[in-house]
């Protein structure tokens, strides 16, 4: 047991360290021996947690999306629908109100899409969402709707990072939510709904203790 609690502690230290790193510098700028170099350990040390960057950024990703999901059911939000809504709206805010959180989310995405890096994560909530619905997709269809969802988010905010989309984060949260919405095939009042309450929530609840790197 004090091994596999030593294990964590070294697998914390180094998550923290390279939060930093990215959050200073960026994905691109920042190497895996810089951040052993922060952590105090050897390459080799850090590589058995973490192989690639990708593997950081994967825990990362994981961690923050587990905190804000922890947030949101916390706060007595049972229901999947709106627990995704709330969820976009939190994430997008943390990240792209800090100038440091949104070059590395964009280095990110312009790099090798979320989809990468979040379709694990996020295959359990789409899932409960369309459970919500009653709806059941056979697996195909299931991976098509994933694929459909994220290939079109990306595209989305690689235009809006290159500043040909001009939209505020209100717009542009409210554009993925109903993409996300129309390929679940919610009605539009169910949407409307939702944006409703998202919004109430979102101005009567504090979550700025909630991190993304920084």
């Amino acid at each position: 047991m004090a091994i596999k609690r030593k294990g964590n502690l070294t697998k914390e230290k180094i998550l923290h360290f390279a939060k930093d790193a990215f959050y200073q510098n960026g994905y691109h700028a920042t190497q895996l021996k810089s951040i052993a170099a922060l952590a105090d350990l050897s390459l080799g040390n850090l590589n058995y947690y973490f192989k690639k960057k990708d593997d950081l950024v994967e825990e990362i990703y994981r961690q923050f999306f587990t905190d804000i999901y922890h947030f949101i059911k916390k706060s007595a939000v049972i229901n999947p629908l709106e627990q995704f809504c709330l969820f976009q709206f939190m994430v997008y805010t943390i990240v792209l109100t800090d100038e440091h959180n949104k070059r590395f989310y964009c280095e990110i995405i312009q790099d090798k899409s979320n989809y990468r890096v979040m379709h694990g994560l996020m295959r359990e909530k789409y899932h409960e969402m369309l459970d919500a619905l009653g709806s059941s997709p056979e697996h195909l269809d299931f991976e098509i709707i994933l694929l459909a969802e994220f290939g079109t988010r990306r595209e989305i905010f690689l235009n809006f990072f290159a500043g040909d989309l001009h939209l505020t984060l209100d717009q542009l949260v409210y554009y993925l939510i109903r993409n996300t919405c129309k390929n679940l095939e919610v009605p539009p009042s169910v949407f409307e709904n939702l944006m409703t309450f998202s919004h109430h929530f979102i101005a009567e609840k504090d979550f700025s203790h909630l991190k993304f790197l920084a």
